[in-house]
């Protein structure tokens, strides 16, 4: 069963009263529990199209259904209920609230959802647990390495237990063993929680993770052309 399915997506930009397609009549299906990649350099369109995946940003044309909605109809309530209740993201900068603890942070999202103080924190808990951060819990960012920074923002990416979430250059600020830590962690966790994941990357070694591997290529996404190795 798809759990993101698109036909026909166009989007376009106008640069200098130039017309530009970024993405053009690309089409692309990705499964329940599936990790995706969308592999390739800067500026071909990999982050438009997960701008596009979370609603936060529109298309020119096409059909682009994300966990059984059509985003196209949404408005921009519909668009705040859609991304707080159906998906979750991890940024390559993190981007945790400076002011706020390990804990704090991953709270928020449940705290969103309506979920009471108390139930809230024990399910962060045991989601700071499960990416091995026990005993980090009332750190702040500040006090955190890169490497803890990047467990935070997995953890509060799935603590809310959603099934779609979508990662733009997750290892993107980490050296490579921190970068290889990360990956076996989400990889492990997917294998558990059965989440699909969309990972934007140009990291060739994070994009092995992926059971199906994508490149965007002249505005289409083709499967990926992988390297042979001797």
């Amino acid at each position: 069963m798809s759990i993101i399915k698109i036909r026909n997506l166009v989007k376009k930009y106008h640069i200098l009263e130039k017309e530009f397609s970024v993405l053009d009549e690309l089409d692309m299906d990705v499964g329940e529990g599936e990790i995706f990649s969308i592999e390739g350099k800067s500026g071909i369109g990999k982050s438009t199209l997960l701008n596009i995946l979370g609603a936060m940003d529109g298309f020119d044309s096409g059909e682009v259904q994300v966990c059984g909605i059509d985003i196209g109809y949404l408005d921009e309530k519909g668009k705040e209920s859609f991304r707080a209740e159906k998906i979750a993201f991890i940024f390559q900068h993190h981007l945790l609230l400076p002011d706020f603890s390990a804990l704090e942070n991953v709270s928020i999202p449940l705290l969103i959802r309506g979920y009471s103080q108390n139930k809230a924190e024990k399910e962060a808990i045991s989601m700071l647990e499960k990416v091995g951060l026990k005993d980090r819990i009332h750190s702040h960012p500040s006090q955190l390495s890169g490497g803890e920074s990047a467990r935070v923002g997995v953890a509060r990416a799935l603590v809310a237990g959603k099934k779609l979430i979508l990662a733009d250059e997750p290892t993107g600020n980490l050296d490579r063993e921190n970068s290889r830590n990360l990956m076996s962690l989400i990889q492990e966790l997917q294998k558990d929680l059965k989440f699909s994941l969309i990972l934007v990357t140009h990291d060739m070694e994070l994009a092995a993770l992926a059971h199906k591997r994508n490149q965007i290529f002249q505005g289409k996404l083709k499967p990926a052309v992988i390297p042979q190795t001797v």
